[in-house]
């Protein structure tokens, strides 16, 4: 009996083990093939960068640039003038710049692997809240970030947000080993993950803490019960409390000295940037309590997912928290999911995908394991149901299946703005000092530095451009006219390409400019334009 029983738990744990590496077989190879079509499709064959993107690349060019020099002066320098974005993905990003060289795809690249390192942590993460089910949680909630616009598009843009989403994920994932294993050490490990995120971004740092907190909070409810019935019964009943609280206080000191390492070199530029980002950029969105408070869960239903209609289930499993008395674990990520919410709508002024991307696949996880929990409650009572239910929810979202190709495909006209600056370094000689006044999306004074990037800085500022000073020498001006029919019409966010370009036309009249080459690029309804000021 010994021996069976033995054999029959060694038997229970190879199918647990084979189930769980089958996922992971699956999810692994799932994430490779969609990571090969969205590197291929939309990073190597991406746009040149948009402002944000451009500025993230040149943080981490520059930083990459001193690395190479062994430049710890500028390093430092650079390193620390990185005020409304810290430098934690710069240093990333100038690390694996260090490998496979400085340009858009490398830079993109990285936000496509640390997007593949979030979906392998919502796996091992999904597995913890069930031993069980885990597996069939992972995968699907795999499948459904593979599949959402809004983290796919992240994924392929040069952005800060893919590395927020990984400190989060395994922030949460050494909590749940700190609650397992009871080991101090991993209390460390995970107020080092917390603090990082105000290295990382001030809007996610304000975000993750709290949501720690509540969660902790929380916790200390079954130590203040548990010790309530021990000292009912006479027995000692603050060990509980004191290593509940002395647990708490490692994670407290580490995050304050990360913390104060910070703020405490320009301590109130950051400070006041701090709440400037969290309070009053963007306030002029002009948006009413109540618009705020539903603007987060309508992003969920229309841009979550690619079908509405399954946005619509996604949505609804954030209501359903008594989901989380099954799976061990599923209570905190609710509290993540609702504070991030509460927080992002009612205390920060910026409305954006962005700022709720953190928690996107938490929202994912809670729907996977809402699915599973009525699935299986619904299998046990009638197998036709449990699959009516499969139906009701997959079978109307694919009429929005045709989404996910133009995802993973976008229709690309054969030329982009990367053509346009291609030209202009061609035409331009060699190490001239260049500038443009344009700032469009794809076309601004930061894009043209990181384009330009081996040019030793010799992009004039606007503030040289302006009125014309800094043009005693010969300097070559870009610019470039729009067609009516040019997708770049969308880019216009304000007059600065007309002003340009009447502006040199006035030169040009008056002598002051010469024409040096032109190209008109047809495919995207633009005709670009090098002038070349005359020595005075």
């Amino acid at each position: 009996m010994i021996d069976l029983g033995g054999r029959q738990f060694y038997n229970q744990a190879i199918v647990k083990l084979s189930y769980f590496a089958k996922g992971l077989v699956f999810v692994l190879v799932i994430t490779c093939l969609v990571g090969a079509l969205i590197f291929t499709n939309r990073i190597l064959a991406g746009d040149a960068f948009d402002r944000e993107e451009a500025s993230h690349g040149l943080y981490s060019m520059w930083i990459w640039r001193d690395l190479t020099r062994a430049d710890w002066s500028a390093f430092w320098y650079d390193t620390g003038r990185q005020m409304v974005w810290p430098f934690l993905h710069s240093w990333i990003q100038a690390g694996f710049f260090m490998i496979f060289g400085v340009g858009y795809a490398s830079a993109r690249a990285l936000s496509l692997i640390l997007f593949a390192l979030s979906i392998l942590l919502v796996y091992l993460l999904a597995n913890k809240l069930s031993a069980r089910q885990g597996w069939q949680i992972g995968s699907l909630t795999a499948l459904l970030m593979l599949s959402s616009p809004l983290m796919l598009s992240f994924a392929s843009e040069n952005m800060i947000e893919p590395l927020g989403a990984v400190l989060f994920l395994g922030a949460t994932y050494l909590y749940l080993i700190c609650e397992e294993r009871k080991l101090t050490l991993f209390y460390a490990f995970l107020a080092v993950a917390i603090g990082l995120s105000i290295y990382t971004h001030y809007v996610y740092a304000f975000l993750m803490m709290p949501a720690f907190l509540v969660a902790t909070l929380i916790k200390l409810e079954p130590v203040v019960v548990d010790a309530l019935k021990l000292k009912k019964r006479g027995e000692i009943s603050a060990m509980s409390f004191v290593w509940w609280a002395y647990k708490k206080l490692i994670v407290l000191g580490v995050i304050l000295v990360l913390a104060g390492i910070w703020f405490s070199f320009n301590f109130s530029r950051r400070f006041f940037l701090m709440l400037d980002t969290l309070l009053r950029s963007g306030a002029g969105q002009g948006l009413g309590w109540l618009q705020s408070l539903i603007y987060y869960p309508k992003l969920i239903v229309t841009q979550l997912t690619f079908s509405p209609w399954l946005g619509l289930f996604i949505l609804a499993a954030l209501f359903l928290p008594f989901t989380a008395k099954y799976y061990e674990g599923l209570k905190k990520l609710y509290v993540f999911v609702w504070t991030v919410i509460i927080l992002a709508a009612l205390v920060i002024s910026t409305k954006a995908p962005r700022i709720i991307y953190i928690i996107m696949p938490f929202i994912f996880m809670i729907f996977s394991a809402v699915f599973f929990n009525f699935f299986e409650r619904l299998n046990l009572r009638d197998k036709r149901l449990a699959w009516l239910l499969v139906l009701a929810l997959f079978l109307p979202s694919l009429v929005s299946l045709p989404k996910i190709f133009e995802i993973y495909g976008p229709q690309r006209p054969g030329q982009s703005m990367i053509s346009v600056l291609d030209y202009f370094a061609a035409n331009v000689p060699a190490g001239a000092e260049i500038g443009s006044l344009i700032n469009l999306r794809h076309f601004n004074d930061d894009v043209l530095r990181f384009h330009f990037r081996d040019w030793d800085d010799r992009v004039l500022s606007h503030d040289i451009l302006e009125n014309g000073r800094g043009l005693g020498g010969d300097v070559y001006l870009l610019t470039f006219e729009l067609e009516r029919t040019s997708p770049y019409q969308k880019d216009l966010q304000n007059d600065s390409l007309y002003r340009w370009n009447a502006w040199l036309k006035d030169q040009e009249s008056s002598g002051q400019v010469l024409v040096h080459s032109a190209r008109h690029f047809e495919r995207i309804g633009l005709t670009a334009r090098i002038y070349r000021s005359k020595p005075l």
